[in-house]
């Protein structure tokens, strides 16, 4: 035990653990991760790259789900690497490095190292986590932000001015990359009403008024153009994900929902007065569908057992009679969070933030002589234990990201490799219809999405008014259009289109666009 107590107290340990990480998870999602997947990266194929390539034209990117940060961020990095892909992956990867580095760092303050160590080692090694390491999006990097935000707010058992000006930065910062960054005004409360600092009203009030000025000063600017471009200085639609999810969901397709119904929704009262009963209870049933869904798809039941048997020990501990701690200044900040999250769909990637947050609850107990777990479980039996269960967690994800991380479609290499060999300079399109932006992507050229149409004759007259030079028609495509999937038969006549080249494993065909003259 004396050599384990060295090891965890040692004071270079997490930075050892993060680069360690980033060097090993790095090399790994180079060699292995070469294209991009059709679920969460579609959004950076789709959004993040166009916008990144016009924020290298002078463009200010524009987009109303999301800041315009990770796009200016994706921009600089694409243009120094060459490759857009390969830098949102290095994006990711650093990112990544930087959560560990801050969780070790923030749990060894709040809790003890002991759990700092076993958390940072159990997130590391988390089947989510990995994954969206080495995918090209907004994920991790925003989870960095938002951890860099807590690390600086949670730095010191004394207040530091210094430090409120650092979280106010990193949590505009983090504003400036999902709206959801809003949660961290949830330190507000904290300092307030938790008052782990013990300080008088007066500076209570002070120190609130100095994060919150330093938060919204970060992003003014983008404030100010939102208002002169949107007439909004809050500027964003994600009120129509809530909508979805409150009222469209299992009611209605996705893709018909965001080409038919959300243009009728024009804002968040919208939403919640079109049957507040509705949204009421849908809030409501969230919490116990969310939490569940992160222990089973976020954690695991493994870790999701003991993290409901720690929440029993937490109020069996009484949280009341510590009010005035920063174990309950991290735990209420969590739960801000997981409470701004009931709002929209349930996704894993989205709750990514709360992975130490759930580790913790399972986890301190073991090593905390403040719960009486320490009575019945002796010390090395629970390092025995939660040794076995991150030894677990390790093999899942091993077993999970070696199938995921080449999972993308690796036919568009070779159609890329096709293209670039046969289609001379002068027959390149500049336009391609698919549902995917990938294509788009690998040819070089504008992503336009294929049209909704109720027949085949529409949907080329859609084609050409989108000015698509070329449609791109695989399995992706016929799932989401299923009345043309005869369009993955490229030997049958189809008026309006010509086909260049397809696949047959798996099916796909690369139609060029018939214009009339």
């Amino acid at each position: 035990m004396k050599y384990f107590d060295e090891l965890v107290n040692y004071k270079r340990l997490s930075l050892i653990i993060s680069l360690f990480y980033l060097l090993v998870i790095g090399i790994i999602s180079i060699v292995f991760h070469t294209v991009g997947d059709y679920g969460i990266e579609t959004d950076f194929f789709w959004g993040y790259v166009p916008n990144a390539r016009g924020f290298l034209e002078g463009a200010i990117p524009m987009d109303a789900f999301r800041g315009p940060l990770y796009p200016m961020v994706l921009g600089i990095v694409g243009f120094l690497f060459g490759d857009f892909f390969r830098a949102g992956i290095l994006i990711g990867v650093i990112s990544a490095a930087i959560v560990i580095y801050v969780t070790f760092e923030i749990l060894k303050r709040v809790f003890s190292p002991y759990s700092a160590f076993f958390v940072t080692i159990l997130l590391a090694f988390n089947p989510v986590f990995v994954q969206y390491t080495y995918s090209a999006g907004t994920d991790m990097f925003f989870n960095a932000l938002a951890a860099l935000t807590i690390f600086f707010f949670l730095r010191n058992s004394n207040l530091t001015y210094g430090n409120i000006v650092f979280a106010g930065v990193f949590g505009g910062l983090s504003y400036l990359t999902r709206y959801n960054g809003v949660f961290l005004l949830s330190f507000i409360i904290v300092i307030l009403f938790v008052n782990f600092w013990n300080l008088p009203w007066k500076k209570r009030f002070v120190t609130s008024a100095i994060f919150i000025c330093v938060f919204v000063l970060t992003f003014s600017p983008w404030g100010f153009y939102t208002l002169s471009e949107k007439g909004s200085f809050l500027y964003n639609e994600n009120y129509k994900n809530i909508a979805y999810e409150m009222h469209g969901k299992g009611k209605i397709a996705w893709d018909e929902f965001w080409f038919k119904e959300s243009s009728k929704i024009t804002s968040l009262t919208d939403v919640v007065f079109e049957d507040p009963a509705v949204f009421v209870s849908k809030v409501a049933g969230n919490i116990g569908n969310h939490f569940l869904n992160d222990m089973e798809k976020l954690m695991g039941w493994h870790i999701g057992v003991f993290v409901i048997l720690g929440l029993i020990f937490l109020f069996i501990r009484n949280p009341i009679k510590f009010w005035k701690s920063v174990e309950i200044g991290y735990y209420l900040i969590s739960l801000f969070f997981f409470g701004l999250l009931l709002l929209v769909f349930y996704s894993e990637r989205f709750s990514l933030f709360l992975i130490p947050f759930y580790a913790v609850i399972a986890f301190h107990p073991f090593f905390s002589e403040k719960y009486k777990v320490r009575k019945f479980v002796p010390q090395k039996f629970g390092l025995l234990l939660v040794s076995a269960l991150i030894i677990f967690t390790f093999v899942k994800s091993y077993s999970f990201n070696s199938l995921n991380i080449d999972s993308g479609p690796k036919e568009l290499l070779v159609l890329q490799e096709w293209y670039d060999k046969n289609i001379p300079e002068e027959e390149r399109g500049e336009k391609i219809a698919a549902r995917k932006a990938h294509v788009a992507y690998y040819l070089d050229m504008e992503f336009k999405l294929i049209p909704m149409a109720e027949n085949y004759n529409e949907f080329i007259v859609k084609l050409r008014e989108q000015k698509a030079d070329f449609l791109y028609f695989s399995t992706i495509e016929a799932a989401m259009r299923r009345q043309f999937q005869f369009l993955l038969n490229p030997k049958q006549n189809h008026p309006g289109l010509e086909a260049v080249v397809y696949f047959e494993s798996p099916p796909a065909v690369l139609y060029k666009v018939l214009q009339i003259n």
